[in-house]
């Protein structure tokens, strides 16, 4: 049934070509004077092939606007394109010089890094303290090392750049901890020294006439323990406080005539004899550098001199170390 059908169709398409073929048109042309009108017989494919072609000519010719705008506006979204990576190839150009940077914040840690090292070896030397073997090295600092050739992308390099970036964040962050912490014990010893004797007694007078330790006494001529030391001076100069502290003793006490004692806490206790005068009281809290008596001879002495005393926990230690 439907071999038929395909049959039918297929015969009356062969009859209309034939039909077509048969057909024509005559195109007269007639002159604009005397003479023949002539007439020429168009096969009817023809006919019909021309007006396709003239359709198709026809919409390439209408559509032909609308793609030169198509084009200019592509044109125009690929210039702000290279505009855009003409600014981007500038920006780029600046990683080698940040990355530079980041080379030079490197050596930079690891300097702070070195001296708070040094700081605290020191800070141990002014403390007594022995210093660690494991404290001598510090903290070095290191950026991940990269070698980019001529063919890799910029944006490698931003990517190094972005870590070298996170990883020098991180380690500011602990070196500014280390030198906030360092400053913090400096500070305290700072705040130590000023109750630490440090300074001499008096501002000009440095000779020291009889030193700390054993000797042959100037008035009894026996070998006893000179617990301090002799600084031969006039009559009234100025003795002065050589470190911060409270007046424990403010009057005349034996051999050591008008004696000044002030505790300085920390251990340190310091004493000043042979006054002829004195400026303090108990209890006074005196600074370092503070006047509070005035040089004399009273008690055993042989002369006008100030007797200095200086004693740790309450043991008397030569104070020349504490002059220095």
């Amino acid at each position: 049934m439907s071999g038929d059908i395909r049959g039918l169709i297929f015969t009356k398409l062969n009859q209309a070509i034939k039909r077509g073929k048969r057909k024509g048109y005559s195109l007269m042309i007639v002159p604009n004077k005397k003479g023949e009108i002539a007439c020429v017989n168009i096969p009817y494919l023809i006919f019909v092939t021309f007006f396709i072609l003239m359709g198709i000519n026809c919409y390439y010719l209408f559509r032909y606007p609308f793609r030169i705008s198509e084009i200019w506006g592509l044109e125009c979204h690929i210039y702000d394109l290279r505009q855009i990576v003409s600014r981007q190839d500038k920006e780029l150009r600046r990683l080698d010089p940040c990355l530079k940077t980041t080379q030079e914040m490197e050596d930079a840690l690891n300097g702070a890094n070195g001296f708070v090292v040094e700081m605290e070896q020191e800070y141990g030397k002014l403390q007594n303290q022995k210093v660690k073997t494991e404290a001598l090295t510090y903290r070095e600092v290191y950026l991940p090392g990269y070698q980019l050739s001529s063919t890799d992308r910029d944006i490698s390099k931003l990517e190094v750049l972005n870590r070298n970036l996170n990883y020098l964040e991180e380690e500011l962050a602990l070196t500014g901890a280390d030198l906030a912490g360092l400053v913090t014990k400096y500070k305290s010893y700072n705040r130590q020294l000023d109750f630490t004797p440090t300074i001499w007694p008096l501002a000009r007078d440095r000779r020291i006439s009889s030193g700390f330790g054993y000797r042959r006494h100037p008035i009894y001529k026996e070998m006893m323990l000179h617990q301090g030391i002799d600084i031969p001076t006039r009559t009234g100069t100025a003795v002065r406080a050589t470190a911060e502290g409270k007046v424990t003793i403010a009057e005349s006490r034996g051999g050591y005539g008008l004696l000044v004692e002030i505790n300085h806490g920390y251990g340190f206790r310091t004493r000043y004899g042979h006054n002829s005068r004195l400026a303090v009281k108990v209890g006074q809290t005196v600074k370092k550098g503070q006047v509070i008596a005035y040089a004399g001879n009273t008690g055993t002495s042989t002369g006008p001199h100030v007797h200095y005393e200086v004693r740790l926990n309450n043991v008397p230690v030569n104070p020349r170390p504490y002059l220095n």
